[in-house]
């Protein structure tokens, strides 16, 4: 795995650290080595990508104007992965600040490159896919609204295929990385989509309206695609429309859901997707959840 992205200039003045090892880095030998690093840094060229191995670790550098992009990864890690993931954010870096980087105007103030720390996870990490599965009329694009803010249209308008939102969320859902939620369409005729659209989904938010006959219904999508294909993705089940006369307990809809046989145990969470109020609510969810994936991953 990669252990730290270092971006600094040739003088040894860290602009962005980003550590995503298990362990603390140790900023002396760091320094050591980077001090060592400026004694030959001329001899590589703009367009290089070069590396070293010590008995821990591989080192990955090259160079941007002024700037040294340095990363540290394990050393079985794969050096064309390595190299695209630095050929990336060279090039993003660039985009983003070639300019003043070669003009001097960010004058000694680091704290301007602080926001490219979520081009790094992005990049390290990938994005976060969290897919919105369930039957048709269950309110799955309203909870998508609600969860980016947007107007919430009471009347009811059926997905095509599926809706993809980003969300960079910011402090509100406890991470760095890009949150793409993929809205999925639930009548009938896409259903034979939701396999192939569900590929590479870390967070399945399952939604139900909360009725016995949608419940009963909505174990098939787990059943037959999500336990069989996506065992790895982590399942919440959103018990929606919570106001409504008829509805189940969230208690009552996660028996119904869970498979005691199989040791699977669905978590689910009751919301009112039209209502503003919830929104912290999914937040709060989402923000448990991602930190799951992440220590899963870890």
């Amino acid at each position: 795995m990669i252990q730290y992205v270092n971006i600094l200039t040739k003088d040894g003045k860290s602009l962005v650290f980003r550590n995503y090892g298990d362990s603390s880095v140790d900023h002396d030998l760091l320094a050591g080595f980077l001090s060592a690093f400026s004694g030959f840094i001329k001899e590589i060229s703009q367009s290089e990508i070069k590396s070293t191995a010590t008995d821990e670790f591989k080192y990955y550098y090259t160079i941007i104007d002024k700037i040294i992009i340095v990363l540290c990864a394990d050393l079985e890690d794969d050096d064309a992965t390595i190299n695209s993931k630095i050929t990336s954010i060279k090039t993003k870096f660039l985009e983003k600040y070639g300019k003043i980087v070669e003009d001097g105007s960010w004058a000694g103030n680091r704290g301007i490159f602080s926001d490219f720390e979520r081009e790094l996870d992005n990049n390290i990490l990938g994005q976060i896919k969290v897919s919105i599965i369930g039957l048709g009329g269950v309110g799955k694009t309203t909870l998508l609204h609600l969860i980016c803010g947007k107007d919430i249209n009471l009347e009811y308008r059926p997905t095509i295929t599926a809706d993809i939102a980003s969300y960079g969320g910011g402090g509100e859902l406890g991470t760095k990385r890009e949150v793409v939620f993929w809205d999925f369409a639930g009548q009938s005729q896409f259903r034979s989509l939701w396999n192939s659209l569900l590929e590479g989904t870390d967070i399945a938010l399952l939604v139900t309206d909360s009725t016995f006959e949608n419940i009963n219904s909505s174990k098939e999508i787990i059943h037959e695609i999500l336990a069989k294909f996506y065992k790895n993705s982590l399942v919440i089940g959103i018990a929606n429309k919570q106001d409504l006369p008829n509805r189940l307990s969230p208690d009552f809809c996660e028996k119904l859901l869970s498979d005691p046989e199989k040791s699977r145990k669905i978590k689910v969470h009751g919301m009112i997707a039209i209502n503003s109020n919830y929104r912290e609510k999914i937040f709060a969810i989402l923000r448990d959840a991602i930190k799951k994936i992440a220590i899963k991953k870890g």
